[in-house]
């Protein structure tokens, strides 16, 4: 009887995952107010009974994507930082893990991307707390990695907020130009190009 109910929970496992995944694929071609329930369900190619049984709700289903897609980002960076790095490997392994995450679901960069928008400014949404909460906390460590890496001596802008919102903004046209125009490309190589972009503007080399 327990193994019977243990094939049940993963059953409802990988179906919550493939409603995940069409969710993204949805909400990536549309905004949250645009797209629909119905729409995931034949993305899926679930029925709405299936959809609802796992999400009571667009937001629900929405909110589940977000938080899930960025716990396991975050997941996978806290165990690359672990290990003892210089500042810059350290800013390196954070966005190869970044650039990486988003290569296994391509179609989450641009659902991210206006969430992170509406988080930078300060904009109000429908969606809970917790969501911004998560991007709130990532911002503080990467913050962290680059003021390390402007009292080591690597980083000549001392303005940390500032090198933030560089750093992003370089990882973040490395990444669309990576995912867009370039998909068999490495992640290392997306890293690399935006590294350099990033440390000619910010290192201490001119």
């Amino acid at each position: 009887m327990a193994t019977q109910r243990t094939r049940k929970e993963r059953e409802r496992e990988l179906r919550r995952e493939l409603l995940l995944q069409a969710a993204e694929k949805v909400f990536g071609r549309k905004p949250f107010d645009e797209a629909s329930m119905h729409e995931v369900a034949k993305e899926a190619q679930i029925g709405m009974q299936g959809l609802y049984e796992q999400f009571p709700s667009k937001q629900a289903l929405y909110e589940s994507l977000i938080l899930s897609r960025v716990q396991a980002i975050r997941k996978a960076i806290t165990e690359a930082l672990a290990k003892p790095a210089d500042p810059l490997e350290r800013l390196r392994l954070w966005a190869e893990h970044c650039v990486s995450s988003f290569d296994n679901a391509p179609a989450f960069f641009p659902v991210f991307l206006r969430e992170r928008i509406h988080n930078d400014w300060g904009l109000q949404t429908r969606f809970g707390s917790s969501i911004h909460k998560l991007l709130d906390g990532e911002d503080r460590r990467v913050k962290e990695l680059l003021d390390a890496a402007v009292k080591s001596g690597h980083i000549r802008i001392r303005d940390v907020d500032f090198l933030l919102q560089f750093f992003f903004g370089v990882l973040q046209a490395s990444l669309h130009n990576h995912l867009r125009s370039h998909p068999g490309e490495e992640a290392k190589e997306c890293v690399q190009r935006a590294m350099e972009l990033f440390l000619k503007g910010a290192g201490t080399a001119r």
